[in-house]
């Protein structure tokens, strides 16, 4: 079972998702492992965390119930977060090049997302950016050694996501 944060990452993230009132974001090569370590979170705080994909829409990971109805296109995805009013975490990967760019489409025509009691993390590929982002949300750096990705093993460097 791969994971996408190390428990140290985690308890960032967890300390960012309760004391943010912007949108998280943050970038990565892939998203192997994210449903998880967002899911061991779920269970660990008790939150609903809800991952988005273009092929389910979303799921909340802590149960196992079926995913939002009409969630699939990012668009509605996002829409149906901002009417949620219990704090809940939504996590939208943008990693596909089309979506990325329904996404930065969809973001450009609104002023801002409410994340008072909704909080919302998007990764996004790595060296793509966005002035909506960059405006509007506060970017999460995990870096926990050389790039977040490496830890010290028999005094070399290697990568955390090749340790079993």
């Amino acid at each position: 079972m791969s994971t996408f944060f190390s428990n140290q990452e985690l308890i960032v993230l967890e300390e960012e998702f309760r004391n943010t009132s912007q949108l998280l974001y943050m970038s990565k090569n892939d998203t192997e492992g994210l449903a998880n370590s967002l899911k061991s979170l779920s269970l660990r705080t008790g939150w609903a965390i809800y991952l988005w994909d273009s092929t389910n829409g979303l799921s909340n990971l802590k149960n196992n119930e079926p995913p939002s109805p009409k969630t699939k296109d990012i668009s509605h995805a996002i829409e149906y977060a901002s009417n949620r009013k219990h704090f809940s975490v939504f996590v939208f990967p943008v990693m596909n090049k089309s979506v990325w760019l329904d996404t930065k489409l969809y973001l450009s025509k609104i002023k801002a997302l409410p994340s008072e009691v909704v909080k919302y993390l998007f990764i996004l590929p790595k060296g793509d950016s966005s002035q909506f982002f960059e405006k509007q949300g506060k970017k999460v750096e995990l870096s926990f050694g050389l790039d977040g990705e490496y830890v010290l093993r028999d005094g070399r460097w290697v990568n955390s996501n090749a340790i079993s």
